[in-house]
């Protein structure tokens, strides 16, 4: 990781805590740390290995009613097969959340939305970088513990533009 992305990580964790705080003196805002695998699916997956995951996240829920928002912001990382080639991929995603009012504290969700896909293929003789746009949708489980929740699931994410990125993250999540 050079500088820059440094940099950039220190200051979106700072951006994400701050909002927090604000978010969570007026709604149900909660911020969230995840991480998991990252499987390439498609043409895209051909030639990369399953790769992982790490994020920061802010979840909004909308009192008394099943809707809610999370904003998103992941590093995911692949390694090529046979070679030491990696492709490392940033994304931020704003999504809508629909959960299933169970009543019980395992309520699944279904969660959907649009973001920014900006890839770094690491070569022999360079780098190349592009960033699209995107969409992701998906599914989970919430596990409701008191102050603290936490979440399993699973989304596909589709990136437009020549880089063609399609990926299957499986994310394990807290939010505190």
């Amino acid at each position: 990781m050079n500088s820059w992305h440094a940099i950039s990580l220190v200051i979106a964790l700072e951006s994400l805590a701050a909002t927090a705080d604000v978010c969570g003196a007026q709604t149900a805002a909660r911020l969230g740390l995840d991480a998991g695998a990252t499987a390439p699916v498609s043409a895209y997956g051909s030639d990369k290995n399953v790769g992982y995951h790490i994020g920061l996240l802010v979840d909004v829920r909308v009192p008394e009613s099943p809707f809610g928002f999370r904003i998103d912001g992941a590093f995911h990382e692949l390694k090529y097969s046979g070679n030491a080639t990696k492709e490392q991929i940033w994304m931020a995603n704003a999504n809508g959340v629909l959960k299933a009012p169970t009543g019980t504290m395992v309520v699944p969700y279904v969660i959907g939305g649009a973001g920014i896909y900006s890839s770094h293929r690491t070569l022999f003789l360079g780098t190349r970088a592009r960033t699209n746009p995107g969409l992701n949708l998906g599914g989970g489980l919430r596990f409701e513990l008191g102050d603290v929740t936490t979440f399993v699931e699973a989304r596909y994410h589709m990136a437009s533009g020549t880089a063609g990125i399609r990926l299957l993250p499986i994310t394990l999540g807290v939010l505190f």
